[in-house]
């Protein structure tokens, strides 16, 4: 019988595959992928015992299935992907000065409450690793500061370019009336600006406030995930972790 060695090449091989593992898991992590991936599991067992009880035909019907494999996986998991190879590609030495600065963060706080509070709603994208310049031919191209009158005269229901998003990027408001993609998943207690939220945050990085002009409400979408309605201290605190945090994260990884 021949030995079994492990050397540093198997320790490579090992490690490289649990980097893919973790990479993969913590991409689909609370999105419906998760579901989708149950789902293929018990496809697979229900495969494994038509063969060991040899069911003929469940074992031709799926073995069909498992034919088209890898287009299956290609058609169910589009959006996971699509995320996975922008994380991929992004550069992590680059750096947003005033990404999460406190005039970013005092301007978001307070431009949507006051939506909230003359009964607009709203849906404020916060631009992060990932570049959403190819949403922009969806809408218009601005270059605004981000303060709350600028953002009332962007929402003001008369106002041409309410539909849509604003896209902040570095500070400014960069966009207006920007068309985003709708989630496919079900969102009881929210409306067409929830599903377009949820929609974005499941293929980028991007924060996003969605207000509420039926509830009068303020919430927070990141990762295909909604938090609960906020005040504005509790809004404020969440951009400060989210947006603060990351933002001395990568100026430290460009100071190195």
């Amino acid at each position: 019988m021949e030995a079994w060695h492990f050397g540093i090449r198997d320790l490579i091989d090992i490690g490289l595959v649990a980097v893919v593992i973790y990479f993969v898991l913590s991409l689909i992590r609370g999105t419906r992928a998760v579901q989708m991936l149950i789902g293929i599991a018990v496809v697979v067992v229900v495969y494994e015992l038509a063969r060991a009880f040899g069911l003929l035909t469940v074992e031709w019907l799926f073995g069909h299935f498992f034919s088209a494999f890898i287009v299956i996986l290609v058609v169910l998991f589009q959006h996971e992907i699509r995320r996975g190879l922008m994380q991929m590609g992004k550069n992590p030495l680059a750096a947003n000065v005033d990404r999460g600065g406190e005039r970013t963060i005092e301007g978001l706080v307070d431009a949507s409450f006051a939506l909230v509070h003359r009964g607009w709603g709203g849906l404020i994208v916060i631009e992060r690793d990932t570049g959403l310049r190819h949403l922009y031919d969806s809408g218009v191209e601005v270059n605004a500061a981000l303060r709350p009158d600028v953002v009332m005269s962007l929402f003001c229901p008369q106002a041409p370019l309410h539909d849509g998003a604003i896209i902040v990027r570095d500070g400014r408001i960069v966009a207006a009336r920007v068309l985003l993609p709708l989630t496919q998943a079900n969102i009881p207690s929210g409306g067409t600006r929830h599903r377009a939220a949820m929609g974005l945050s499941e293929e980028s990085d991007a924060l996003i406030i969605v207000v509420s002009e039926e509830h009068r409400t303020v919430r927070l979408v990141e990762a295909g995930g909604m938090g609960d309605a906020l005040d504005s201290p509790s809004l404020r605190m969440a951009l400060e972790d989210k947006l603060a945090a990351q933002n001395r994260l990568a100026s430290a990884q460009a100071s190195l």
